[in-house]
């Protein structure tokens, strides 16, 4: 029976670890920051738990001991499951750096609960050692089952539950699968551990319930925590997609569904101008899907019958969310729909096309380096055909000390396209604040003619050429290439501007 508690003990401490860094994502995101500041905080615990466990082992050696540790152990979870929501919005909020925030965001939701499932393992350990003779080969296989069990926890965190089930649900489990494990311990008097149990899967109703009522949707998936969020733009009723702190990913205009939200996407019509007879356009980075939708709807000009537009994104929940909640139309024949990593998807991919939109770069929490290095900039070349163009979005400062996140995907570029142009999207004549910047990229030499504001086909269009920035290469900051791109450590630059402004 000890077996049986040792292997779910391990299972249930690395569910536990998984669904940590969801529960932490809305408030500090889900960057390589926030996954190294859980996984230290959760090993630091675990390391004083094994301590304590043995300490407590030497001193009272007991079955029903055992079965209260375990009991404990669910508290702490449960603990963890009701106020998660909580420490992580203090901790998200009022301290400045990232590091910190994530560290102590960590520590609040999973000390107590890694420093109580840390102290089973070597509890069990000692209550089944019989004789020192044995001691070896008791050690080595309880290790082993605790092993495979986290093994287990892993597979079954990451591939299983993430995917089904929202993170305090999951909490919840935690702590009923702990309740459970303890009257599995110890089967003699069981009536207070039941009567526990009892009132932990009482607390977990009401706690999913009154969670069910918060003012947004929330949808999670093994690589995002969605929440979509109903609001007004001034007069206008408006619906945001969020998946890290401070940002939305993605809006609609309830009133108008296929007409674009967020100012930076208007600069995709950038392409109609550069490319006027586009027929086959790449979106790299699906979100609300506000870009696929304007183009199908016929508003940016690229209005033939042939018109494909082949959309990439990672999570197929973001797509449900976009169907559920964002108006994206179901069948329509013109749209194809890949679910898969950009960069993957370009390494794969042989076709060309005459417009290529990236919009991968969603915010400074958490920036996929693989999609901005040089090596990157060469397959995204590789899928614009002859006198076609890519139009990228990059959240970053152009100039100045906050620049070099920008500056280095800006440089890759460089290296495989003949011209990049940068347009400011808040403020193009203050270069060095943080905002959005829609790179322009041609493949080869362009005349300059799309160029004059005064000749645009509309007020609409010369609004946008206007917002043309001339960007000197910053030579203290090397392009990012696959080897090396330290994205969270310019990252963290931007979030420390933002907090500034």
């Amino acid at each position: 029976m000890l077996e049986i508690v040792i292997f779910c003990s391990g299972a249930l401490v690395m569910v536990l670890e998984m669904v940590g860094a969801r529960v932490l994502a809305p408030h500090v995101g889900t960057s390589a920051v926030v996954w190294t500041s859980l996984i230290g905080v959760v090993l630091a615990c675990l390391a004083v738990g094994g301590y304590l466990g043995g300490r407590l082992a030497d001193r009272r050696l007991s079955r029903r001991t055992l079965a209260g540790l375990l009991a404990c152990c669910a508290v702490s979870c449960a603990l963890t499951a009701l106020f998660h929501q909580t420490v992580g919005e203090v901790a998200g909020s009022r301290i400045h750096s990232l590091q910190w925030a994530a560290v102590v965001a960590a520590l609040g939701v999973f000390a107590l609960p890694g420093l109580c499932l840390g102290m089973v393992s070597p509890y069990i350990i000692r209550l089944r050692m019989a004789t020192l003779e044995t001691a070896g080969a008791t050690v080595g296989r309880l290790y082993a089952l605790s092993t495979a069990g986290s093994i287990a926890g892993t597979f079954l965190g990451g591939f299983i539950l993430i995917s089904w089930w929202p993170g305090s649900v999951i909490l919840w489990g935690v702590a009923l699968g702990m309740g459970a494990l303890s009257l599995l311990a110890d089967w003699t008097r069981p009536w207070k551990r039941l009567l526990l149990l009892l009132l932990l899967a009482a607390l977990a109703l009401w706690s999913t319930g009154r969670a069910q009522q918060a003012p947004w949707r929330l949808v999670e998936s093994p690589y995002n925590s969605i929440r979509v969020m109903d609001g007004e733009d001034g007069v206008r009723p408006v619906r945001l997609v969020a998946t890290d702190p401070g940002f939305h990913q993605s809006g609609m205009y309830r009133d108008d569904p296929a007409e674009l939200y967020a100012p930076y996407t208007r600069y995709y019509a950038l392409g109609a101008l550069v490319v006027p007879r586009a027929r086959r356009v790449l979106m790299l980075g699906g979100g609300g899907y506000s870009v696929p939708k304007w183009l199908l709807s016929g508003r940016s000009g690229l209005t033939g019958d042939g018109l494909q537009c082949t959309v990439v994104e990672l999570d197929p929940a973001m797509t449900q969310v976009a169907r559920d909640y964002f108006a994206l139309p179901v069948d329509d024949p013109r749209l194809r729909i890949v679910h898969a990593d950009a960069r993957a998807f370009l390494e794969r991919q042989r076709e060309q096309y005459d417009l290529v939109f990236v919009d991968v770069f969603n915010s400074c929490y958490s920036v996929p380096f693989h999609m901005g290095t040089c090596e990157a900039a060469a397959r995204m070349r590789a899928a614009v055909a002859p006198g076609g163009a890519l139009i990228m979005n990059v959240i970053g400062a152009a100039q100045g000390r906050d620049a070099a996140l920008f500056q280095s995907i800006y440089k890759a570029l460089r290296t495989a396209f003949a011209e990049v142009h940068v347009f400011g999207v808040g403020n193009p004549y203050r270069p060095e604040i943080l905002q959005n910047l829609m790179l322009l990229a041609f493949p080869e030499a362009r005349s300059s003619d799309w160029r004059d504001a005064h000749a645009a086909p509309s007020p609409e269009m010369a609004a946008l050429l206007s917002a043309r920035m001339e960007v000197e290469p910053d030579p203290s900051v090397p392009p990012l290439r696959d080897d090396y791109a330290p994205v969270e450590r310019y990252a963290l630059m931007l979030l420390e501007a933002q907090r500034r402004h």
